[in-house]
């Protein structure tokens, strides 16, 4: 076992993939390699100056031998002296709701509920016991897809930490020996054994094959993804440098550049930089679309001409519009979803999925709105200004903000608090009876606002983004 543990040292090392004061949470199913990366890692708490805790879920796919597993775990994190969550996912009942693949449902349920788990308890890292003969068949599957073979990643950002994969160096059967080391018990799940799924059919009958060739194929597998995602996060990091560099954004918030800033770059930054292009503008959707390798090829074959003006039609009702060398990317003019609408003093106004709420500070109907309220802000303004009205944003619309002398294009507004093109439309603008833009709720406040009352402030503002209660 020492040439295992220092194995895995070295790697976690290599990638810097723990420091000190971690708070990892160790993603186990039961099965060997979870209970395995469980006790190792919870046996080297006190050198690395970690904390470990577990976390299992329960798809609910094998009924009383699905729950076994959890009890299992749970056994283990006694015995180890480690706090263990518990999540039961009803995956059957999900399935026939809304259909989909069984193994993705899982996984994308699986992941959701280690986010809130990692959030509520403050964990920094979640920690899955992925091995080397893994990252050889997630390559392979991706070769079969037509996508790029990188495997998966050693360590990734996912909503609420970090994610680590320490075991990948090591060998299924590593697993097993240790496991019998430490005498650990563990379970195995019977769809392992099935030729249904896709990574079991290569597990079974196409790994052996490469592995009675070269039984350290795996191993040199794990070290050469590493080295090409190194590569591949290098390119990221360039292509982001670039997108600052060279992309501006229209009073709308629109991207726009010139051709031949892109047609001086290597392919490579050029696939990146329109990969980084579509993300901003359907970052706000509830369905992004797929960047497929398609689009941006066709984005760059009429991004290589600068003969003429061309109108590309893109997903959603967006559009790529070059006028000779100038790109500005826009979207097809759309009825607005809301018509404007005054908000009388005492009345609350729905906008879209909130409620819009002015009155006097003394006003008892304001003090039980205040409660519950996502947004509060107390202000003062003259009988004329009076009263508020809201709208979408418009071409030209600015705001005096606190503290500066002039007002500022609401487009920089977003820009600079990183608001996306979608989102900007769904948006209320507050008006004076004048016309004056002094407020867009969620993103921020005009000078006549402060969110602390003083004898001055005469009327209080609140927004609510869930119903009346």
């Amino acid at each position: 076992m020492r040439h295992f543990t220092a194995t895995i040292d070295q790697f976690i090392d290599k990638w810097a993939l723990l420091k000190r004061g971690d708070r990892l949470l160790i993603a186990c199913s039961g099965g060997v390699d979870s209970v395995a990366l469980l006790h190792f890692l919870a046996s080297h708490q006190k050198d690395r100056s970690i904390e470990v805790a577990a976390v299992h879920v329960d798809h609910m796919l094998r009924g009383e031998e699905s729950a076994l597993d959890g009890i299992l775990v749970q056994a283990l994190c006694e015995q180890l002296k480690i706090p263990f969550f518990a999540g039961r996912i009803p995956v059957p009942e999900l399935i026939e709701q809304r259909g989909g693949n069984v193994q993705a449902v899982c996984r994308a349920e699986r992941y959701t509920y280690f986010s809130e788990v990692m959030k509520k308890n403050n964990f920094t890292t979640l920690v899955t016991g992925h091995h080397a003969e893994d990252q050889l068949e997630t390559v392979l599957m991706q070769v079969t897809k037509g996508r790029m073979p990188i495997g998966m990643p050693i360590k990734r950002m996912v909503d609420g930490g970090l994610l680590i994969r320490p075991f990948l160096p090591c060998k299924k059967a590593d697993l097993y020996a240790y496991a019998e080391t430490h005498q650990l018990q563990y379970r195995e799940d019977p769809s392992n054994q099935s030729d249904v799924y896709m990574r079991n059919r290569f597990r079974h009958h196409i790994l052996p094959v490469i592995l009675t060739e070269n039984d350290a194929a795996a191993e040199k597998l794990v070290e050469n993804a590493g080295r090409l995602q190194e590569d591949l996060e290098l390119l990221e990091r360039f292509a982001k440098e670039q997108f600052e560099r060279i992309v501006q954004f229209t009073n709308e918030g629109f991207p726009t550049l010139y051709n031949n800033e892109i047609a001086s770059m290597h392919p490579a930054l050029q696939r990146r930089l329109i990969t980084l292009l579509l993300n901003y503008l359907y970052t706000d959707q509830n369905e992004p679309i797929e960047t497929t390798a398609a689009l941006i090829e066709q984005l760059l074959h009429h991004l290589s001409n600068q003969q003429g003006n061309v109108s590309i039609d893109l997903p959603q009702g967006y559009k790529l519009i070059r006028e000779y060398d100038k790109l500005t990317f826009t979207k097809s003019s759309e009825k607005p979803l809301y018509e404007q609408q005054g908000i009388p003093k005492g009345v609350p106004i729905r906008w879209g999925e909130m409620w819009l709420f002015w009155t006097e500070v003394d006003d008892p109907n304001g003090m039980e709105w205040l409660e519950g309220a996502d947004e509060s802000m107390y202000f003062n303004m003259p009988d004329n200004a009076l009263p508020l009205t809201v709208r979408h944003r418009k071409n030209g619309d600015r705001i005096l903000l606190s503290g500066m002398s002039q007002s500022k294009r609401l487009s920089r507004l977003f820009i600079d608090e990183k608001i996306g093109a979608i989102e900007r439309d769904h948006l209320p603008v507050i008006l004076t009876a004048e016309g004056e833009v002094c407020a867009v709720p969620s993103v921020r406040y005009g000078m006549s606002f402060s969110r602390n009352r003083t004898k001055r402030e005469k009327y209080i503002f609140i927004v609510k983004k869930m119903g009346i209660s």
